[in-house]
């Protein structure tokens, strides 16, 4: 008997890289500027390496080359080919802007947020998250 697809006992990961549309995306890139003189790293692997990062948690470019270095063989289950160089990285991480990532963002929200749970869909309130709204940071308490 196969394995199942569904999402049902598969890793968050894999879950989140099936939803990707990778056309969709590298066109999200090119309307903000981010496909231009790009060879082989363009917006689709550079958002699978940093969700990658997320993910694992790491907090640098060189982590995130060590990390994929140690996993070669199996970065195809990562939705990518060959491991990126930190200067790759960082020439990537300086032509998308956080515009690139909220478009990619609000583009999957937008063509999932039938299948979203009442309450994820309840708490969304006009592009700001309400359970937030309450919440104080270090910054705003006075200095003691």
């Amino acid at each position: 008997m196969g394995k199942s697809t569904h999402f049902f006992g598969q890793p968050v990961y894999g879950q989140l890289i099936k939803s990707l549309d990778h056309d969709k995306i590298v066109e999200i890139s090119r309307r903000n500027g981010g496909e231009r003189y790009v060879k082989t790293f363009d917006g689709f692997t550079h958002l699978l390496t940093m969700l990658y990062a997320v993910i694992m948690r790491f907090n640098s470019l060189r982590e995130i080359e060590a990390a994929m270095t140690a996993e070669v063989r199996k970065l195809h289950h990562i939705g990518t080919d060959r491991v990126p160089k930190r200067s790759t990285l960082s020439d990537a991480n300086t032509r998308h802007s956080e515009k690139f990532f909220e478009d990619v963002y609000r583009d999957l929200y937008e063509s999932n947020k039938d299948r979203l749970s009442s309450d994820s869909r309840r708490q969304w309130y006009g592009g700001m998250d309400k359970t937030s709204e309450n919440h104080r940071f270090h910054h705003d308490s006075p200095v003691l």
